[in-house]
């Protein structure tokens, strides 16, 4: 069984390694020179410049964090990547097979997706009115997966089909020992975070009953149309709004959990792999949640502007709580143990 990861998007090229660094985990994140990262590869990108920090609108401001939740520990924690280089995890060819087995549908589906179930939080579509931003804090567990996979996730989304745009961000659990990306045949994600890096490991996740430990995420499009990721106010990265096909902002946003088991096998856990509940102690939650409408301002979902999916209430649940103080603010718990729950 694997630790969750952090979510990644980008693909392997033959680049010029500057240092590497050998993890607990099996794994090698190499230091790679910040204009030579696998991002350019993009067609769009041969001449994009770099963007080291975001400019975000006055109107934003940060997420609220609960002192009785410690933050889990990622990315590079001895040293940090040498000046001008950033981290990337190495892609060996055991990943690539593996990826080949992982779902393609990890975005958001406007239809049902067959051996996927959702338990999500979505705000409605609404005509004249966009997101540019999403956000909320996860606390992080490691459910037991013996095969398929499980997510905990927040995602932007805009159309349909071959016209869908979203970015998703979250962590991922699955029954392999060393896959981590289920999305490296998209290039274009700027990594520019030195220690911080998509697709590595979480190495201290919540207890049921025990320690609790999260992960404070955001996606924001800010003043230049880049879509930025950060984790605990740490600015990752950005995708370019230069390889998106209009995405000046989006039509939904959306938090929840995701299952996915092989054909005709046993869907794995959700979350803690725990029904929700009022004990967050031992269920996994979303905290903090909000979004950001494309005035810039931010808020929660109210009564009558989201639907709540569970499409297999028999294996997973929500459990909305609403606004319910701030340094909690918009909350839910979600997840459950998986189990025979159909197609």
């Amino acid at each position: 069984m694997s630790l969750p990861k952090l979510l990644e998007s980008f693909h392997f090229s033959h680049v010029t390694f500057e240092k590497d660094y050998g993890t607990k985990f099996g794994y090698i994140v190499d230091c790679i020179d910040i204009n030579k990262q696998l991002a350019f590869d993009h067609p769009l990108l041969k001449d994009h410049k770099i963007q080291e920090r975001p400019h975000f609108s006055k109107k934003t401001t940060k997420n609220a964090r609960l002192s009785r939740n410690r933050s889990s520990m990622i990315g590079l924690q001895q040293d940090a990547c040498p000046s001008g280089t950033v981290p990337i995890r190495r892609t060996t060819k055991a990943d690539l097979i593996a990826i080949r087995s992982m779902s393609n549908n990890i975005y958001p589906q406007t239809t049902k997706v067959p051996n996927e179930h959702n338990a999500v939080i979505k705000m409605r579509t609404v005509e004249n009115h966009g997101y540019i931003g999403v956000k909320g804090s996860i606390n992080v567990y490691n459910p037991v997966v013996k095969e398929g996979s499980s997510y905990a996730r927040m995602y932007i989304m805009k159309g349909a089909d071959e016209n869908l745009n979203s970015i998703t961000t979250g962590w991922m659990t699955d029954g392999a020992q060393k896959t981590g990306c289920f999305n490296i045949r998209c290039p274009g994600f700027v990594q520019v975070d030195k220690r911080v890096y998509l697709g590595s490991a979480i190495s201290n996740v919540s207890i049921p009953n025990g320690p609790q430990f999260e992960i404070g995420l955001s996606i924001s499009k800010e003043e230049d149309g880049n879509w930025w990721v950060t984790k605990d106010e740490i600015n990752i990265g950005y995708f370019p709004a230069a390889i998106f096909n209009n995405f000046i902002e989006a039509e939904t946003v959306g938090w929840g959990g995701l299952a996915v088991s092989l054909p005709n096998g046993i869907s794995p856990p959700m979350g803690s792999g725990i029904f929700p509940d009022d004990n967050y102690s031992h269920t996994s939650q979303f905290r903090v949640i909000q979004y950001i409408d494309s005035s810039g301002v931010q808020d929660g979902p109210h009564e009558n502007t989201y639907d709540t999916i569970i499409d297999s209430p028999n294996c997973y649940l929500i459990d909305f709580h609403g606004y319910i103080g701030e340094h909690e603010g918009y909350t839910f718990g979600f997840g459950g143990p998986g189990g025979d729950c159909g197609i």
